[in-house]
């Protein structure tokens, strides 16, 4: 994460809150596919496994902001990547808000992080991407079931070229709220 990313979200998770104001911490993983704009294939159908790691805090009944760790990765068969069986790895800090009700939500937020296709070539730049995603809530109490379907438009720019990488998952998360009011 970039040290504004920190800054943010360390402010925003200190600012005093209401009565009900709570934290949830996320662990998302699922399969992803997604294009390579460098690879001359249109959408990649080679999933592979992906993961987030979130810390979410409510700032009003329905309104929440996270910030966390994105992991996405999926596999790259097509287009150049023919005989080669490349995977697309993006490493990315997340910061955005969430709308949510008892039984649903949905999230839009900013990346930075890097996008690198395989293990060889030049080094991917860090730069900016973008997050959306929406899922369901289920549970009672602390403990929450929260499946989901995200989409990533993530840079995978490298000192020669200026390419970006998108990304389609189906996961499955759960939470655990560690603190705040009332559930």
């Amino acid at each position: 994460m970039t040290r504004w990313q920190l800054a943010a979200l360390t402010g925003a998770l200190l600012v005093p809150g209401t009565a009900g104001a709570q934290m949830q911490a996320e662990v998302r993983s699922g399969l992803t596919v997604g294009s390579h704009s460098a690879s001359a294939a249109a959408l990649d159908i080679a999933p592979a496994v992906s993961f987030d790691v979130v810390l979410k805090r409510q700032m009003t009944p329905s309104i929440a902001i996270y910030g966390g760790f994105f992991r996405t990765a999926f596999g790259c068969e097509e287009g150049f990547c023919k005989e080669r069986n490349l995977t697309v790895v993006g490493n990315h800090g997340a910061l955005g808000a969430e709308w949510g009700t008892a039984s649903a939500w949905l999230r839009a937020g900013a990346l930075y992080g890097s996008t690198r296709v395989g293990s060889e070539g030049e080094s991917p730049e860090p730069g900016i991407g973008v997050h959306a995603a929406a899922g369901l809530n289920i549970g009672i109490g602390r403990l929450r079931f929260l499946p989901g379907v995200s989409y990533r438009w993530m840079s995978a720019t490298t000192a020669t070229t200026t390419d970006h990488a998108i990304a389609l998952a189906l996961d499955l998360g759960f939470g655990i709220r560690i603190g705040g009011g009332a559930s």
